[in-house]
C-alpha cells in the first residue's frame, strides 16, 4: 500500500505544469521548461539506469524539466521532494515555447487583493497562509490559472490564483 501511495504521489508531483521564462532558457542553453512524456518512463533517483526507480510517469503527462546530465533530464517535484531523472528519449514536446504566457510567468508580482496561498493549484488544496493586498511575491512557475509562489520563509512553494496578482518585473 505504501509503495502504491508513493507511486501515485510521484505521478501527481510530476504532473505539475510550470512555465519557464523564454529569455532565461535561451541564456542557459539548458532544456528547462515543460515537456510531455511520449511513452511511460521510469523516474530514477539519479541520472542513469544504475539508480533506483522511484516512480513511473505515464505517456501524455506534462513534466517540469529543470536540468540535464548527459541524456538524463532532471524532473522537478511539485511538493519539494527530491527531483528525479528520466531518459530524454521519452520526452516529446517542449510546451514552454508554445505557451503565450511562457515569457511573462516567472518574476516579481504584486497581489491585487488579499489572497489565499494554497498547497496546490486549485481550491481543493489546503490554504497554507494568506497574503495581504499589495504584497510583492516571487513567482517561479504556473499551472493553469494558478501562479506558483516562492516562500520568503523557506517553506515549500504555494499557489495563488493568477487573477489576484499582477506582474511587476521578470527574472
Amino acid at each position: 500500500m505504501k509503495s502504491k501511495f508513493f507511486s501515485i504521489a510521484w505521478i501527481l508531483i510530476m504532473v505539475v505544469v510550470l512555465l519557464s521564462a523564454a529569455v532565461g532558457l535561451a541564456q542557459t542553453g539548458q532544456p528547462q521548461g515543460t515537456y510531455v512524456i511520449k511513452a511511460t518512463v521510469n523516474v530514477r533517483r539519479g541520472p542513469g539506469t544504475n539508480y533506483e526507480i522511484v516512480s513511473k510517469i505515464p505517456k501524455g503527462t506534462k513534466v517540469q524539466i529543470v536540468g540535464k546530465e548527459g541524456r538524463w533530464l532532471k524532473v522537478q517535484s511539485k511538493h519539494g521532494n527530491p527531483p528525479g531523472y528520466i531518459d530524454e528519449r521519452f520526452v516529446l514536446v517542449r510546451e514552454a515555447a508554445m505557451s503565450p504566457t511562457a515569457a511573462s510567468v516567472p518574476g516579481t508580482y504584486i497581489t491585487t487583493a488579499a489572497v489565499n496561498v494554497r498547497s496546490g493549484p486549485g481550491t481543493k488544496y489546503a490554504i497554507v497562509t494568506k497574503i495581504p493586498r499589495a504584497t510583492k511575491v516571487q513567482v517561479i512557475g504556473a499551472e493553469r490559472d494558478w501562479l506558483k509562489v516562492q516562500s520568503k520563509h523557506g517553506n515549500p512553494p504555494g499557489y495563488v490564483q493568477k487573477k489576484y496578482a499582477r506582474l511587476l518585473s521578470t527574472g
